[in-house]
């Protein structure tokens, strides 16, 4: 009996006792492929924005900060804000021949069923006897909707579109040492929109560009601007946020400072729980403010 029940025991067989040691041995390099991939991940995205970043320090830490943000409030810029950046209007022209470019675009904008289209910029700059082969129109007509040129020349354009353009011709013709085109322009707008123009004709000489060599690369310039678009935008919102996130920390450390001499009532305590959520909220506000302005920059 005692024979028997000694071998009546559970005992282990060698095919049992590898089949843990293989579990183990299989997660273990389960988890040395996954550190592997993962690093050669991070390598790859290290060196992609590095790269991309022109090698500069404080443009990647920019990049890096809208990737991470982008994960939880998006890469979409708000409707009011893209409505704000699609509204602007500035080009490097006189003040009065920029008035003069928005009162004929608006008004040819609003008489006209279709709006203004590409092929009425180009019928206006062939009135001036601007060259329509000239290659910052080429470039122009390109940006247009279609599949084929015929669908871009008659497809729409924004009034900051056809002010780049005349600013690439302007400033064309500038480096050639002609400055008469942007009176021509002045005088022409002005006819056309029925206003004086008297001394429209003589060259103004007041504006200079304080180097002349980027003018060779206007058609450039203009889309490198829209990367440095200024945070101004935001920047009241963003100061009343910080504003009020001061304000709610004055009121914060009175609170704790009196929890520290007395008891606090169940008002006070409620009012230090509504200013602890608020915040949050003005934090994750800021936050939110400070990924819109990134956005933007990287335009």
């Amino acid at each position: 009996m005692r024979r028997e029940r000694f071998f009546s025991g559970t005992t282990t067989t060698p095919a049992e006792t590898v089949e843990p040691v293989n579990r183990k041995e299989l997660l273990l390099w389960q988890l040395k492929l996954s550190a592997a991939l993962s690093g050669v991940v991070v390598a790859a995205y290290g060196t992609y924005v590095v790269v991309s970043s022109g090698f500069q320090l404080d443009r990647c830490r920019r990049k890096v900060s809208l990737h991470w943000n982008g994960l939880f409030y998006g890469s979409a810029v708000p409707p009011r804000i893209a409505a704000l950046v699609n509204s602007r209007y500035g080009a490097c022209l006189r003040p009065e021949l920029l008035h003069s470019l928005a009162a004929y675009f608006i008004k040819f904008d609003h008489l006209k069923e279709n709006g203004f289209r590409r092929r009425d910029a180009m019928l206006f700059l062939e009135s001036i006897g601007v060259d329509l082969s000239n290659p910052f129109v080429d470039r122009f007509i390109a940006a247009g909707s279609g599949e084929s040129r015929e669908h871009r020349v008659v497809s729409g354009c924004s009034l900051q579109e056809f002010a780049e353009l005349l600013e690439a011709l302007v400033l064309e013709q500038r480096s050639r040492g002609d400055n008469t085109l942007e009176a021509k322009l002045t005088h022409k707008l002005k006819e056309l929109n029925g206003e004086t123009v008297d001394d429209v004709s003589l060259p103004g000489n007041t504006f200079r560009l304080s180097n002349p060599l980027l003018a060779k690369t206007t058609c450039s310039m203009s889309t490198e601007l829209r990367k440095y678009v200024r945070e101004d935008i935001r920047a009241a919102e963003t100061s009343d946020l910080q504003h009020e996130l001061q304000r709610n920390y004055k009121f914060r450390d009175k609170l704790q400072q009196l929890s520290k001499t007395r008891k606090l009532s169940d008002a006070e305590r409620r009012r230090l729980n509504d200013i602890n959520v608020e915040i949050e909220l003005l934090q994750d506000e800021l936050s939110k403010q400070k990924h819109v302005c990134n956005i933007l920059s990287s335009m």
